[in-house]
């Protein structure tokens, strides 16, 4: 069984975004020790629609993005975003006409501001699961929206050894992006040290957080903005992850 060096820090993304996060966290301080082990994988899910009579479509992960590609859809026209990842992930791909906000709220706003014409469709590529009803909400402003899901969440077991070494308080602390991704922890997981740092994106995942481990005296901390730039100055920050 693998040991872990004590104060490690669990990255729960996929693969891939946790070796990316986990670069981020090193450029500011090296010295944190990080653990990339993903609590789910991207399923990309090939879809079919015409967007030959559309001329806005919202995305808020890349991961619609390569789902657009994958399914060989050509799209022209105006393409909303979440996140500047996004935004450069978009414009890769060849999007052009390319509106980003920070989060969601901002971009109902943005919409609210660009579209003057409530009666023109819009199309919303999104995974299976999603964190808020962006849907809903343009919708209550009357927005025509269509919702298309193109990408899923496949969970993972976590190894053995490494829930071993968050009990056995090796592994101090978790990064939680999402409400299913507390979730996912929780099966996997089902009681918490006390102590253990839960590094949360929002206040909404850390009161799901504080909610399923109701007897654990957990060290919760979350980001001023729900972005990956204020959670990795979060990691940073955290004295108790230095070595």
């Amino acid at each position: 069984m693998k040991v872990f060096l004590n104060n490690s820090l669990l990255i729960t993304r996929p693969l891939q975004e946790s070796l990316v996060f986990s670069g981020h966290v090193h450029s500011s301080n090296h010295s944190i020790r990080t653990i990339c082990v993903p609590l789910f994988e991207i399923e990309i899910i090939e879809v079919e629609k015409d967007l030959s009579e559309v001329t806005t479509v919202i995305v808020t992960s890349s991961n619609a993005i390569k789902s657009l590609k994958k399914s060989q859809i050509v799209f022209n026209g105006k393409l909303f975003c979440v996140g500047k990842s996004t935004e450069l992930f978009a414009k890769k791909a060849g999007f052009c006409s390319i509106s980003s906000a920070k989060d969601l709220s901002s971009l109902i706003i943005l919409i609210q501001k660009s579209m003057s014409n409530k009666i023109e469709k819009l199309v919303y590529f999104r995974g299976e699961e999603v964190v808020a009803d962006l849907a809903g909400s343009l919708r209550m402003q009357h927005f025509d929206i269509d919702e298309v899901i193109c990408y899923r969440k496949l969970p993972k077991k976590l190894p053995k050894n490494i829930v071993a070494s968050i009990n056995s308080n090796s592994i101090v602390g978790a990064t939680f992006f999402s409400k299913q991704t507390v979730d996912l922890f929780l099966n996997n997981v089902p009681e918490l040290p006390d102590g253990f740092m839960a590094f949360c994106i929002s206040k909404e995942v850390a009161q799901t957080v504080l909610s399923v481990y109701p007897k654990s005296q957990l060290n919760v901390k979350t980001a001023k903005l729900p972005t990956m730039k204020e959670m990795c100055k979060l990691v940073v920050a955290a004295p108790e992850l230095a070595n």
